[in-house]
């Protein structure tokens, strides 16, 4: 907003056809709630003098006011743009302190203003103009990963999946998430408990108002076991930060880890289960931010099955490692010598498919990082998996990757021009970098209401030419 209006931007977000808007947020911005410096906000001249969490209630308000919605995004811990904990706390900002932040965020998203730092004086709006709630979802946390340095990665020291906390999966791989002792004092590192944890308190707090509940938006971790191997001594398959989602499934000698979620709970019990509110989350790039050679080489293709080896097969790399919990049947959690996964642990019965949500990918704002007909390259990833989503609204022989994914959600990343190379606008902020990047590909796997109409002229999808097919 030091070049242009939050109502400009918000505008303009929503003529490009866009309807969801992920928002991050730090602990330490939503805690202090300072006074926004002047040259930081210097084309809103609402937002002169005002706090944080009133600043982001002026768009939160207007977003619902035209019709769009919010996830809120739990990014980082302190404030800051630069690599931070493999973790979703730090010593400045332990667990218990992230979980109040989501709380407080529940409360504020109610109507309730927030007294962290300073008073709020601007009241958030519960509802968006259609009657949904604006702000639809927490993502709880961005990318957990493995701690990683010169001297190798740690992985039990990062955001593990399902590594039980000191309980052991092998006997209980569904247990209450909030009995490890690591809990009272912020040490954990198994992600998926303590993602139930978080959304089970938060669940609680909704269900004591009588408030509906948001969506849960559980982003995957980095690293997990291949096949045959172990938490204790691997070997990992690694991906993405926040990408990998082998875990909810687990392996043959890994016990699997789905989420189940319940209103409110403690050492000693837990609330009522919580269904149809989870969405596994996963963000994937191409080479241009993760240019792995097992993935992208001269071999590398679309389809699942195009490549013996099954990492260089899009398609068949993104089945194995997340997008299967989207597949009818999918997910199916392994526990090693038993003959039957422990669901009811927790009041569960089982599910054996999720909503799936590609909440970060991108690509840069050359022609080549869109359109590439070399194999191994970000055009060929970022056509395939554009191809990718629109097949799970509409699967034909051309983008078919081999098996039928449903109705899989996204969103881009990122919108504003300083995202430091993917962004969609241009150093100007008010128009888009690349007019192909929107008007040829996102643009087709937009949906109603604000989805550009097909069409030739300016402004609508295929514009600037169709969708070209994955290869």
């Amino acid at each position: 907003m030091w070049s242009r209006d939050y109502k400009f931007l918000l505008d303009q977000f929503k003529s490009l056809g866009f309807n969801t808007i992920r928002l991050p947020y730090s602990d330490e911005n939503w805690r202090i709630n300072a006074k926004v410096s002047k040259n930081i906000v210097g084309a809103c001249p609402e937002c002169q003098g005002k706090r944080t969490r009133d600043v982001l209630a002026l768009i939160v308000n207007y977003a619902g006011a035209i019709g769009l919605h919010i996830i809120m995004d739990n990014h980082r811990s302190s404030a800051g743009s630069n690599t931070e904990s493999a973790t979703w706390y730090t010593s400045s900002f332990p667990e218990q302190v992230w979980m109040e932040d989501w709380l407080s965020i529940l409360r504020w998203s109610h109507g309730i203003p927030q007294t962290f730092g300073a008073p709020d004086t601007i009241t958030a709006n519960y509802l968006a103009s259609d009657g949904f709630p604006t702000i639809i979802g927490f993502d709880l946390r961005n990318e957990p990963h493995t701690d990683c340095s010169r001297r190798g990665c740690d992985y039990l020291g990062g955001g593990t999946w399902g590594a039980g906390d000191g309980i052991d999966p092998t006997v209980n791989p569904n247990p209450n998430p909030f009995t490890p002792s690591c809990v009272a004092t912020s040490t954990c590192h198994d992600w998926r408990l303590a993602a139930e944890r978080c959304a089970d308190t938060i669940f609680g707090e909704a269900l004591n108002n009588g408030w509906d509940y948001p969506l849960m938006f559980v982003e995957g971790v980095q690293a997990f076991p291949i096949d045959g191997g172990t938490h204790t001594s691997g070997p990992y398959q690694f991906t993405n930060w926040g990408g990998n989602l082998i875990g909810v499934n687990g392996t043959s000698a890994t016990p699997g880890a789905p989420i189940v979620l319940n209103a409110g709970g403690n050492a000693t019990s837990l609330g009522p289960p919580v269904n149809n509110k989870l969405v596994y989350s996963v963000h994937d790039y191409g080479p241009m931010i993760d240019n792995n050679p097992n993935w992208f080489n001269s071999g590398t293709c679309y389809r699942d099955g195009c490549n013996p080896n099954r990492l260089s097969s899009l398609a068949g790399r993104w089945r194995y490692i997340w997008a299967y919990v989207n597949l009818s049947g999918g997910i199916n959690p392994a526990w090693p010598g038993h003959a039957a996964y422990p669901w009811a642990n927790t009041g569960h019965t089982g599910y054996s498919q999720a909503p799936l949500y590609i909440g970060e990918f991108g690509t840069g704002n050359q022609d080549t990082d869109l359109y590439n007909t070399t194999p191994g390259t970000d055009g060929q990833w970022f056509t395939g998996i554009v191809n990718f989503i629109a097949s799970s609204y509409n699967r034909t022989a051309a983008n078919d990757p081999g098996y039928a994914l449903t109705s899989v959600h996204w969103t881009y990343w990122a919108y504003n021009a300083n995202s430091g190379g993917s962004q969609i606008l241009g150093d100007g902020w008010n128009t888009v970098a690349n007019p192909k990047k929107v008007y040829t590909f996102l643009c087709s796997i937009e949906k109603p209401p604000f989805a550009l109409p097909f069409g030739a002229g300016s402004g609508q999808c295929g514009s600037t030419g169709l969708l070209p097919n994955p290869f």
